[in-house]
């Protein structure tokens, strides 16, 4: 007798692991009782001779799931041993000497490649028949922890090192599909109030992060990707951010969206017609006693400060291409000087809206206070910028010299943004009559997003 392991949901169930390979006998020996060990039962069914029998566990959360320690792997049963599978996935064919089931993972301890966790095993749990006729399913999530990464700035291991990735950081969602996908799924989040938090699509075209734009090598960067639309299991992780404005340019240094606050929400998955919504929970890391209050407060400045972000970057988009057609606009009319003199005046005014002189007073971090006159749209951007990460920065509520800076440019930013739509409804109205006379193209301000939608 190897192992036996006593059921977690049942008194008088017991299943028994027998290993006679020493007796040169490789076949798996896996043996269930039901009724307190006076008769035992072979259920081995699905597990190889070769792949014999070091330990078996049951799984605490579900009744009749279980693991087999094999000489050649992880096997898995659903129907309490009747029949077993391979749980293999990128595990190395290795001999498991044994295994725990730690809260919602699954540790392995191999002989000679080390131990091995399957992160998250909430689908396991709930496949069952319903999941396994369905064309189309959604898994109900794990409750999601919010936890900020490590900030230690360290430099990354080298990649020779023997190492395994981290767990994934938010809200581990995991969904079926039985055929491919004819058109794009989605998965959405919304809040408890039914409004939309996040929407992710398998068509999205996510931001890629440029090799000049970091100091370390790119396999440490882990760029966004869409959901899957093959057919199969797929996981997908929610950062348990919200989305910038798409205006907002993405970096990989740049700020991220407010982070969700604790609470319920729920995830839609749509796909080939179809669509299913499961609950899920996010808790705040049980290390942080921030009240849920100052949360909240925290989520609604870095809110504000982001569509605030997201109305000065779409406004200096609009600046660029103005420029642009005005230097386009210039080579049309070389024979009308009073066309010439309207365009080199109305560049001037797009060029103090963006370049004036200011007498901000630079605080710390380099943040500073609005000057006396307005400021520029990129300065207006970078004040608010900082902002953003100064109040995400931690799981608090913002500190009063934080909401003050921030209740200031954002009044700053309202200004400018006044000036900008002065700007057009007067100056660039009063040029574009002059072109509309002359019988030219007019000069157009048209939303324009030239970079991709921030999916950190």
């Amino acid at each position: 007798m190897t192992h036996i392991e006593a059921s977690h949901s049942d008194a008088g169930t017991a299943y028994a692991a027998v290993d006679r390979h020493r007796l040169d006998d490789y076949q798996a020996y896996l043996y269930r009782t039901r009724d307190f060990g006076k008769t035992w039962q072979r259920v081995s069914n699905g597990i190889p001779v070769g792949s014999f029998l070091n330990c078996v566990r049951e799984d605490p959360a579900r009744k009749g799931l279980l693991y087999a320690c094999t000489e050649k792997g992880v096997y898995t049963s659903f129907n309490d041993g009747d029949d077993w599978q391979p749980l293999q996935l990128n595990l190395p064919v290795t001999s498991v000497r044994d295994l725990v089931v730690h809260e919602n993972d699954l540790v392995i301890a191999t002989f000679g490649r080390s131990f091995w966790i399957l992160d998250d095993v909430t689908p396991l749990r709930q496949i069952d028949s319903h999941v396994a006729a369905a064309d189309t399913w959604l898994f109900r999530p794990q409750t999601a922890v919010r936890m900020r990464p490590g900030s230690d700035q360290g430099t990354p291991v080298p990649m020779d090192e023997s190492l395994a990735p981290n767990p994934p950081e938010g809200a581990v969602l995991d969904y079926f599909l039985k055929d491919r996908a004819s058109s794009p799924i989605q998965l959405e989040v919304f809040d408890s109030e039914g409004k939309l938090v996040r929407r992710f699509a398998s068509d999205d075209v996510v931001h890629k992060t440029n090799p000049n734009d970091v100091p370390i090598q790119m396999e440490w960067v882990r760029d966004p990707k869409p959901p899957v639309a093959e057919a199969g299991m797929h996981r997908f992780v929610w950062d348990l951010r919200y989305a910038l404005p798409k205006s907002v340019r993405s970096s990989f240094w740049g700020p991220a969206g407010p982070l969700a606050v604790p609470g319920n929400y729920n995830v839609k998955l749509s796909a080939n017609g179809k669509s299913s919504t499961q609950p899920l929970t996010i808790k705040l890391d049980p290390r942080v006693k921030t009240p849920q209050d100052a949360l909240v407060r925290q989520f609604g400045l870095a809110s504000r400060i982001a569509a605030r972000l997201g109305e000065v970057s779409l406004a200096l988009q609009q600046v660029g291409d103005l420029r642009k057609q005005i230097d386009a606009r210039k080579k049309d009319t070389t024979d009308s000087a009073d066309l010439q003199k309207a365009l080199r005046g109305l560049e001037e005014k797009v060029e103090a809206a963006v370049e004036p002189d200011s007498d901000a007073d630079f605080g710390l971090f380099g943040l500073a206070s609005p000057g006396k006159e307005h400021e520029p749209l990129p300065k207006v951007a970078g004040a608010l910028t900082r902002l953003l990460l100064i109040v995400d920065s931690s799981d608090m509520g913002p500190a009063a010299d934080a909401a003050m800076a921030c209740e200031r440019w954002e009044e700053a930013a309202q200004e400018t943004l006044a000036r900008w739509s002065a700007f057009q409804k007067d100056d660039l109205a009063a040029v574009n009559a002059l072109l509309e006379k002359a019988k030219l193209k007019m000069l157009v301000i048209s939303p324009v997003i030239h970079d991709l939608p921030a999916a950190r």
